[in-house]
C-alpha cells in the first residue's frame, strides 16, 4: 500500500509503476470521512467496503509501505491497526522505502496501469462504491461508537485540559508538530489557525523519531524510547514500587492527525505503552487551533 509525499501524484506514480507486485493503491483521504476535517478516519462500514474491492479480507496479512521521503505510512499503518478494523498482527509497517527494495534487488511489477478507473481493484477511487451495498466481510470490527479509545476529538480532550474526564489525571498530551509551530513562534501552514499548544501537552516532533537517512524507517527503538522518556512519558511501571506510571493514557496530537500515528506507532513498539492507552486526536491542530472555544498556550 503505498504512499508518497504532497504534491506528488502518487496515484499516477502507482499506475505507472514500478511497485511491489500484487500491491494495491491506498489513499488515506479517499477513505476518510466526509466533514469540514481533513483526513478523518472512515467508518467501519466504508472501510469494509474498502477492504472489499480491494480483496482484503480480515484474515489476509497487509504490509504497508511507502516511497522515499514519504512521512505518511504510519497513518495508513493506523488506520487498520490502531482504529481497529483489523488484526492488528495481520498490518506490518515496512522499514525502509520502496526505493530501497528496488536497490536490493526486490521483484517489482513495472507494467502500466491502464484503466485509470481500477477495474481491478487496484486503484479504484472510493466514490465508485455503491453506498448501498453491504460489506462482504463483517468481522472488521465496529469501532465507529465512543468506546473506540482509539481516536479522541475536542470535546475529549478539552475534558483532559480543564479536568473533568475521568481520566484528567493519568492522560498526557503529546504534540507531533515542530518546536515553533508548538511554540506558536512559526506560522501554521494553513490559513485561520491560531499558534500554540493544547495547555498541559507535551512536544515530541514526529521526525526526531525517524531515521534522517529515510524517513520511512523509525531510529533504533532504544533512542525512540529514550525521546519519548526524555520528553517526559513515564515507563510502565515506574510510578514507585512497581505502580504504573502516573500518565498511562497517551493522546496523541499533531497539525491534521497524519504525523500523531508515527508517535503513536513509536510509542507502542519502543514499548512504552501498549495499543489499548493510545489515543490520536483525529482533528488534531486544523480542529482545535481552528475553534474560538478551546484554550492555547505559547509557553
Amino acid at each position: 500500500m503505498p504512499m508518497g509525499p504532497s504534491p506528488r501524484d502518487t496515484r499516477s506514480e502507482f499506475a505507472s509503476g514500478p511497485r511491489v507486485p500484487g500491491a494495491v493503491f491506498f489513499d488515506i483521504d479517499d477513505v476518510s470521512s466526509p466533514s469540514r476535517l481533513p483526513h478523518m478516519r472512515p467508518s467501519s462500514t466504508t472501510f469494509a467496503r474498502v477492504m472489499d474491492r480491494m480483496g482484503i479480507s480480515p484474515e489476509d496479512t497487509v504490509f504497508v509501505y511507502a516511497l522515499e521521503g514519504c512521512a505518511f505510512a504510519h497513518r495508513a499503518y493506523w488506520t487498520f491497526a490502531f482504529a481497529g478494523y483489523h488484526d492488528p498482527c495481520r498490518v506490518k509497517l515496512v522499514q525502509g522505502s520502496l526505493d530501497e527494495w528496488e536497490r536490493c534487488g526486490g521483484p517489482l511489477d513495472r507494467e502500466a496501469i491502464l484503466d485509470g478507473s481500477g477495474g481491478d481493484g487496484r486503484m479504484f477511487r472510493a466514490s465508485e462504491l455503491k453506498s448501498d451495498s453491504p460489506p462482504r466481510y463483517v468481522t472488521f470490527r465496529n469501532n465507529d461508537g465512543g468506546d473506540n479509545q482509539s481516536v479522541a476529538d475536542a470535546d475529549g480532550v478539552l475534558a483532559v485540559v480543564d479536568g473533568t474526564a475521568t481520566d484528567a489525571l493519568t492522560t498526557i498530551v503529546v504534540d507531533a508538530r515542530s518546536a515553533g509551530r508548538f511554540h506558536g513562534r512559526d506560522p501554521e501552514p494553513r490559513p485561520g489557525l491560531r499558534g500554540g499548544h493544547i495547555p498541559g501537552s507535551i512536544n515530541v516532533p514526529f521526525i526526531s523519531l525517524l531515521d534522517p537517512a529515510d524517513v520511512t524507517r523509525f531510529r533504533p527503538m532504544e533512542e525512540v524510547r529514550a525521546i519519548f522518556v526524555e520528553a517526559g512519558i513515564e515507563p510502565l511501571g515506574n510510578g514507585g514500587d512497581g505502580a504504573p506510571p502516573r500518565k498511562r493514557r497517551v493522546i496523541c496530537t499533531c497539525g491534521s492527525g497524519v504525523t500523531a500515528a508515527a508517535l503513536a506507532v513509536g510509542l507502542e513498539e519502543c514499548g512504552l505503552r501498549e495499543k489499548g492507552d493510545i489515543s490520536i486526536y483525529d482533528g488534531s491542530w486544523i480542529d482545535w487551533g481552528g475553534r474560538d472555544d478551546t484554550p492555547i498556550a505559547t509557553d
